[in-house]
């Protein structure tokens, strides 16, 4: 770069540091230098776009507006930045030959799908970001090296595009060997199989209607060992049986000692499956070591997570699980490989026991070269979406376990059919919005069990062909619409407020208009079983209509896409949260459709599903704590501590690997009182008079202040933490951990906590806030506590079996309402937050048949005395000395 250009790039950096927040990328390239008054031409803004990203280890958001962090662990002392000169030197058409075909290939598809604008910037993410992970794997022209090393994605947020992009640019570099280990079963393989034929080897082996990359050059063009193909044959019952041909078999590939001396790649997508691994190692140990050296390996394990993982880690006794030791095996075969796993559930993966040894093997797969934790891109509809504000209360329908009724009825249940009818309705809109040759889904998943699924689809085959005859009767047409209308009229509710919430403007056909196109969407809606055991395909190459809906489990919980998906209904429960996590389907892109997405499911696996939120966030946020370190900490050096749960296991018991309980810390926590005893108003009482004198007490001494008239009281002096702790929190009655059946605030821990810290001279501070609303809200009235005009806030609950669970208490900008706008907490300053909620609070959403889950007013069936309630919330500072929690190595 020239020296103005230098210049600019140098005051980006700084004006970025200065304000991140508000840092539009594509206008401050547009910045002039302060010396000549010159800008940037198209090329050096290239160029500085690319150095600023790198230095400020960001990448571009989809919208171009924003940047948003890539965390990344490296460890240094184990690797040579090689790439960026590289790129450099290489960066066209010919040497980097296959991303550019891809990337090209990319723009052209995707524009077809988001206008040219929002292509360029998807295509512009993924090559920034497989920039950042092939920048820290090996240079394949070195002697000898063996890199491992883990990406973090989020479900069904496309990782085989990242994946794929990588593969591209390896091979570019030099790399000659790809393996992708694609999930466990035979679908998913295959899935990926056609997938990266599409985008990279451009073989099309079943003449699939669908738009694949032009083949490479003969000297460029991929020596494939497996490929896309099937055999589909009839048996004498009429029943067609269907087999992976292209899995891995000696039978039909040359010796790999050919591929060795060909200048032209070598790709394996491989099931993790014991025999198969053991076929390729076989055929792969015929050649001969000299010959394996020209040929650099890189492992892309897609679910990285699944099977992967040592099952045996905890008995030092025992062999490492087979599948586990096949991988081992295979990178053994080589002097120069890499490994990279993916996964969006990295639980199981950051508590392999990185200090395990056997001479037969290579280390084990612990991710010790780097671990990146990639963005959430632009338009990715996950659990932080969902669980922002209130989306969650009209994203999932709540409802009764009845998988048992409908097996042992094999009848139609009331929840399925409500859940189908929606399915029903959300294809009309979609319709109606001109979305009607996308595919379209609904996710119904009950059990693992394979004759559960045949039964679950023969019930609702016969459920959609009722309704279409019942549609055309002229006797019933007119029921069956009421039902509809019925149905269509909560469902529009809660998408409208879905609307609001996300701020989409989109098309809301009347029921009219909805009613006339059911019919179409009944005439082609397909009822598929997706396992091991049924001949059903879920089959994207088709043209016209694609509207599914498919039951089924285990190929549904992981890596099988289900496009276009809507409405889930959702009874399978796990007590393992990357199980959990992974089962849900509904997270991905819904870009026009983010309204009508809904989830049937459980009290119980939803409050799960909250949970995982947070832990899931706790996980990405630690990554980025670790990077930001000072010293750097290495990723052999990363104790990532996962919060536990009463109910939960983190991961399978044989894939905990050298998992511990450690210490209970609430270091850097938001704790607050989700759970209320509203049926006990002794309690409710004594807590309201313990607050109303605390208050009172510290009114008198320090006086509050109503900052910025926000209807938050803040005290004016801080309060001496054994005060806080003894005169109040410890006074405090807390619901116990009975009534609620395990969740809730721990209590007991959390004072233990606090009372260990102030031991070592933290938490001694305190901030003491009283939260009313800014002013009075319809029937409600100011009232006088603690000597204080306080407008009491309210607060709705969830209709909940055991106990009541108001959900979220406070609000983001309640959590920092003490400290200046760039301050940070010290150690000493944690903040308590008093809420006084209206004892009349009532939900804003009208609905006949209430469901677990669904809003109710604070006190509805609550048969004893109301009464104002004490909510608290204690927001604690980051530890100095106890900051690791939870379990983890």
């Amino acid at each position: 770069m020239d020296t103005i250009a230098e210049r600019i790039l140098g005051i980006l950096i700084e004006r970025f540091k200065n304000n991140s927040e508000n840092f539009n990328l594509e206008r401050e390239l547009e910045f002039k230098d302060p010396v000549t008054g010159k800008g940037l031409d198209e090329k050096q803004k290239e160029l500085v776009k690319r150095r600023l990203l790198d230095e400020i280890k960001y990448k571009e958001s989809y919208d171009g507006a924003r940047l948003i962090p890539v965390s990344v662990i490296t460890d240094p002392r184990l690797h040579e930045e090689w790439y960026k000169e590289w790129y450099e030197e290489n960066n066209d058409e010919v040497n980097s030959y296959y991303w550019k075909r891809l990337e090209n290939y990319l723009r052209a598809e995707l524009s077809s799908k988001y206008g040219p604008v929002n292509a360029g910037r998807i295509v512009r993410s993924i090559d920034e970001a497989t920039n950042g992970i092939i920048s820290k794997l090996a240079d394949p022209r070195r002697e000898n090296f063996s890199y491992k090393g883990l990406v973090v994605g989020y479900v069904q947020s496309g990782k085989t595009a990242n994946f794929t992009a990588l593969i591209g640019k390896a091979v570019d570099a030099g790399y000659k060997f790809i393996v992708v280990l694609s999930g466990i079963h035979s679908v998913l393989r295959r899935q990926t199989q056609i997938r990266i034929d599409k985008e990279l080897t451009g073989m099309n082996d079943l003449d699939l209607q669908q738009n694949f990359i032009s083949e490479p050059s003969d000297a460029k063009r991929w020596n494939r060992i497996t490929t896309g193909r099937l055999r589909v044959r009839r048996t004498r019952t009429g029943q067609f049986i269907v087999r992976d041909l292209g899995e891995f078999d000696t039978i039909n590939v040359d010796p790999f000692k050919s591929y060795c001396i060909r200048a032209s790649p070598t790709l394996a997508i491989i099931k993790k499956n014991v025999k198969v691994l053991e076929k390729l190692i076989g055929y792969i140990s015929q050649s001969s070591e000299e010959d394996r050296t020209k040929m650099p390996l890189l492992i892309i394990d897609d679910e990285a997570d699944q099977a992967s993982v040592d099952g045996n880690a905890n008995d030092p006794d025992s062999d490492p699980t087979r599948t586990n030791e096949m991988i081992r095996l295979l990178m053994g075969l080589f002097s120069r490989k890499a490994y990279v796993g993916y996964t969006a559930t990295p639980f199981a993966n950051t508590l392999i026991d990185m200090n395990t040894e056997d001479d037969r093997l290579e280390d084990d797969l612990y991710p010790r070269n780097f671990i990146i934790s990639l963005p959430e891109p632009e338009g990715y509809f996950g659990t932080r979406k969902i669980f922002q504000g209130d989306l969650s209360e009209y994203f999932v329908d709540p409802i009764e376990d009845e998988g048992l009724l409908l097996i042992q009825t094999n009848e139609m249940t009331e929840y399925l059919s409500i859940a189908i009818d929606q399915f029903l309705i959300a294809c009309s809109i979609r319709n109606l919005r001109e979305d009607k040759n996308k595919p379209m889904s609904m996710l119904v998943h009950i059990s693992h069990l394979t004759n559960v699924h045949n039964l679950v689809q023969r019930v609702i085959s016969e459920y959609v062909d009722i309704l279409m005859g019942r549609y055309k009767s002229a006797i019933t047409h007119e029921e069956l619409m009421n039902q509809f209308k019925e149905t269509w009229d909560q469902y529009m509710q809660d998408s409208l407020r879905i609307q609001d919430e996300i701020s989409s403007e989109l098309l809301n056909p009347g029921f009219d208009e909805i009613w006339n196109e059911i019919k179409n969407v009944l005439s082609v809606i397909q009822v598929l079983e997706l396992n091991s055991s049924s001949d059903d395909r879920l089959d994207y190459s088709e043209t016209g209509e694609l509207k599914v809906i498919a039951v089924g489990g285990n190929q549904l919980s992981r890596g099988l896409t289900l496009e276009g998906l809507m409405i889930s209904y959702y009874l399978r429960d796990s007590r393992q949260y990357d199980t959990l996590l992974q089962m849900g389907r509904w997270f991905g892109y819904r870009m026009g459709y983010e309204d009508l997405t809904r989830v049937h499911t459980t009290e119980t696996i939803w409050d799960s599903f909250e949970h995982l939120a947070l832990v899931e966030d706790e996980i990405r946020s630690e990554i980025y704590r670790y990077e930001e370190s000072d010293p750097p900490v290495t990723p052999a050096e990363l104790a990532i501590a996962i919060r536990a749960h009463r109910r939960l296991n983190i991961t399978s018991r044989n894939k905990m690997g050298a998992a511990r309980l450690r210490q209970s810390s609430y270091s850097d926590s938001l704790n607050q009182t989700h759970w209320l005893p509203l049926d006990q108003p002794e309690l409710l009482r004594a807590n309201f008079n313990l607050g109303n004198s605390f208050i009172k007490d510290i009114n008198d001494k320090y006086g509050f202040t109503n900052v910025r008239d926000s209807g938050v009281h803040l005290a004016n002096e801080r309060i001496n933490g054994e005060k806080v702790l003894t005169h109040f929190l410890a006074r405090y009655n807390f619901i116990s951990k009975e009534r609620t059946g395990g969740p809730g605030l721990d209590s007991e821990n959390l004072l233990a906590y606090i009372y260990r810290r102030l031991n070592d001279e933290e938490l001694t501070s305190w901030s003491v806030a009283l939260v009313g609303n800014a002013n009075p809200r319809g029937e409600n009235r100011t009232v006088r506590y603690g000597g204080l005009e306080v407008n009491p806030i309210q607060r709705s609950r969830k209709y909940t079996e055991r106990s009541y669970n108001i959900g979220v208490l406070t609000e983001p900008d309640h959590l920092n309402i003490d400290l200046d706008e760039d301050e940070t907490r010290d150690p000493s300053n944690p903040l308590l937050l008093l809420y006084l909620i209206w004892k009349d609070s009532r939900t804003t959403r009208t609905v006949e048949n209430l469901r677990h889950g669904m809003r109710v007013d604070l006190f509805y069936e609550v048969e004893t005395e109301k009464i104002d309630v004490l909510g608290i919330a204690v927001i604690l500072p980051k530890s100095r000395f106890e900051r690791d929690s939870y379990i983890g190595q």
